[in-house]
């Protein structure tokens, strides 16, 4: 019987091949399988998102009103999603004012109090009309031009007593306006404070005479964009928004009837 002994040089070429043959493994592998952990976690983001959108737009339309519980298996079973990705959900929902979590109660879709709502409109009024001041300061002709444009479009509609389209159309308006200050900061908070009075916005814009009055204010507004008179745009604007305060109180009072009633 003889004895098996590797020379130094076979010894070299054994171990060369052995790591050649793991790494070469390993590349397959991941060849197959690239990345799985981040790709779970972007596909987890992802839904979470989803649902921070399907709700957010649910409570915003009036779909889920003010003081509705939110129950985790009803809603899993409805969006088919498990309990991890909507509880992040509601903790995102949460923190932007859209849902509150009650201790041994539950979640469920926040009220805002007439002293909120004034709150809310005051910083929304004044984050707005500061936009729509850098937004003339800049004399885009773009800009003017796309407004132009709506307010015509917004003209015809309201002629026809079209709310849905003008209401659209008037966000569409506003929205150009504020995302011509270029400043993504400002913009993002704008959208804040928009998103939390946008399910009160139908009441608010079923007064009587509504269009009439914001087709003058949108026609004010590009008037002072086309003379570059920035201040005077910037407070057409605060005042368009403050004057939504007294119409919530009328709105949140005639909730509270309706409750008692049902």
């Amino acid at each position: 019987m003889h004895a098996f002994f590797l020379t130094k040089k076979d010894y070299c070429i054994q171990s060369i091949l052995y790591k050649y043959n793991f790494f070469a493994t390993k590349l397959e592998l991941s060849k197959l399988n690239p990345e799985p952990s981040y790709t779970r976690i972007v596909n987890h983001k992802t839904l979470v998102e989803q649902i921070v959108e399907d709700l957010e737009q649910k409570i915003m339309e009036g779909v889920l009103k003010p003081g509705r519980r939110l129950i985790e298996a009803e809603l899993c079973e409805k969006m088919r999603v498990s309990r991890s990705p909507l509880r992040e959900a509601f903790r995102i929902l949460e923190s932007r004012g859209f849902v509150v979590s009650e201790p041994r109660k539950g979640i469920f879709v926040s009220r805002i109090s007439p002293k909120e709502a004034e709150d809310i409109y005051i910083i929304r009024a004044n984050l707005e009309s500061l936009a729509i001041y850098l937004a003339v300061k800049k004399q885009n002709p773009e800009v003017l031009k796309n407004l132009k444009n709506l307010h015509m479009q917004m003209i015809k509609v309201a002629a026809k007593g079209d709310v849905p389209a003008y209401f659209d159309l008037n966000l569409t308006f506003h929205e150009t306006l504020f995302n011509a200050c270029e400043n993504k900061r400002l913009i993002q908070l704008i959208n804040t404070f928009v998103k939390q009075t946008m399910r009160y916005r139908v009441g608010v814009v079923s007064v009587p005479g509504w269009m009439n009055s914001s087709i003058e204010n949108h026609h004010a507004i590009i008037q002072s964009f086309e003379s570059g008179d920035a201040e005077k745009a910037e407070q057409l604007r605060k005042n368009m928004i403050l004057s939504h305060i007294q119409r919530f109180s009328q709105i949140d009072e005639e909730e509270e009837k309706n409750e008692n009633r049902s």
